[in-house]
């Protein structure tokens, strides 16, 4: 008697991260054939008047196989490095990715939804605040895990908040360097800010990032203490599901 070869079943993450990436491809194909169609319109006599019906859609072009190819990070960190990120985890960390690169830049969304900005930097305190909560077992699973719950939580709730300090050092030396608008210096007046107008666009754009950076990285610190503290067993499980080879 034949017995059935046993089906595969896919975890949510896996359909989450084949839908954005389906969306990706979908959104590139689109774009492609808008652009072939601006380049075979005979009403667009000059090349300047050509690049400019087909800019936004060259520069959707550019982030969604921008996004596309961060979305294959986890294979990297699976097999290659035998890093094993929660599916939890990682399907937050492809949809952090989706909305803050390629739908940002899609919807022009940091200019047109004031509170856009505001969701992704709680949500990158987050996200980096956990990612720093699994690296302590990285960093001291070889010698002990005795650590003070506190200890834990501050290490997870600075690691966050420096990572979001080097991203906004980035933006201050892209916007000094080439011009670029990333912290936000040259929005429009009627633009939503934090603070008062004399402080300055800019100046209020990068302390509300560095806020809401922080309220995240100190909610999920909150949680790890809690979690190491009362869950400890639990905790080192899964840490060392991420980390097998410790």
């Amino acid at each position: 008697m034949n017995k059935k070869a046993p089906r595969y079943k896919q975890s949510t993450h896996e359909y989450v991260l084949w839908a954005i990436r389906c969306l990706l491809i979908g959104s590139i194909i689109i774009n492609l054939v808008y652009i072939i169609l601006a380049l075979l319109d005979k009403s667009l006599g000059t090349k300047s008047d050509m690049m400019n019906a087909m800019e936004k859609n060259i520069t959707i072009i550019f982030w969604a196989l921008v996004t596309y190819a961060l979305t294959f990070l986890h294979d990297y960190f699976e097999k290659i490095k035998k890093i094993h990120i929660p599916d939890i985890l990682e399907s937050i960390i492809i949809i952090f990715i989706y909305a803050g690169i390629f739908l940002s830049a899609r919807f022009n969304l940091y200019d047109d939804v004031f509170w856009w900005d505001v969701v992704l930097h709680t949500a990158s305190g987050v996200i980096l605040g956990f990612i720093g909560f699994l690296a302590i077992y990285k960093i001291n699973s070889r010698h002990s895990m005795n650590i003070s719950p506190l200890l834990v939580a501050v290490f997870a709730f600075t690691f966050a908040v420096t990572m979001d300090v080097m991203f906004e050092i980035y933006e201050f030396a892209m916007d000094v360097i080439f011009g670029t608008d990333m912290q936000s210096w040259n929005l429009p007046a009627t633009t939503i800010e934090l603070g008062r107008s004399f402080q300055g666009i800019g100046l209020r754009d990068t302390m509300s990032d560095l806020i809401f950076d922080t309220i995240g990285a100190l909610s999920i610190a909150v949680i790890c203490f809690f979690l190491y503290k009362n869950e400890k067993k639990k905790t080192l499980k899964l840490m060392h599901e991420v980390f097998p080879d410790k």
